[in-house]
């Protein structure tokens, strides 16, 4: 019987965070249901990520791994995950988690009546004056081109596994979550919004916003809205 939930888990040198929060997700998951699977996405690390997520597994087979023979960057892990999961839902979080752990049940529940759940962060102070404005640009662009509601694109979200039947989602890089939400609209799938308690990262290195995500994201966005995906 394939699970009720996937927690989708991209990770990119995060050895470190995997050691430390791999059983507090399983914590969280098991709060959600007892019938579920934790998929870590190894997106080519040169550090330990993956032996970390091997000797985890070996002490809970919920834990899975599925591993890039090099790095193919911000968003790939996504993608890949979508493919291997087997939950009826799959629950993307990152493997600095990014929320309060006590949260994800709650998040989990608000996908009664929904197809797609989008995670609504709380103020990310934290981050540099330079991010903010990317972001905030990013979002505008988006709300402004295409008119939705959704306020947030990058943070957590939740899907209805069996909805990928339905959307041909093309994107490889940090905007395939954008795509999800905005062709979930236009396929007249239910998208709900869910407030969560922004958790700043302790360790390891954010690479959504590095030159090369940039230029992917671009890409994606160029060939999203001139109809060529």
């Amino acid at each position: 019987m394939n699970p009720d939930l996937t927690v989708l888990v991209p990770a990119y040198n995060e050895e470190e965070n995997l050691r430390v929060h791999l059983p507090v997700l399983c914590e969280a998951a098991d709060a959600c249901t007892s019938n579920y699977e934790i998929l870590v996405v190894d997106d080519g690390s040169t550090d330990s990520s993956a032996d970390v997520v091997v000797k985890a597994a070996r002490g809970n087979r919920r834990i899975r791994l599925v591993r890039h023979s090099k790095n193919l960057g911000p968003g790939s892990g996504i993608v890949t995950g979508l493919f291997w999961a087997r939950g009826e839902w799959v629950m993307f979080l990152p493997a600095d988690l990014a929320c309060e752990p006590e949260e994800i049940p709650g998040f989990y529940g608000a996908r009664r009546g929904a197809d797609v759940v989008v995670g609504l962060r709380s103020d990310r102070r934290d981050s540099p004056a330079w991010r903010r404005v990317l972001s905030i640009g990013y979002i505008g662009l988006l709300r402004l081109l295409t008119r939705t509601r959704v306020r947030q694109f990058n943070y957590l979200q939740l899907y209805r596994r069996s909805i990928f039947e339905r959307l041909p989602v093309r994107s490889r890089g940090v905007f395939v979550t954008a795509e999800i939400i905005l062709r979930a609209e236009k396929a007249g799938l239910v998208v709900a919004q869910h407030p969560l308690t922004y958790r700043p990262r302790t360790s390891g290195r954010a690479s959504g916003a590095s030159p090369r995500a940039l230029a992917r994201t671009l890409l994606d966005m160029t060939a999203y809205f001139t109809g060529l995906s």
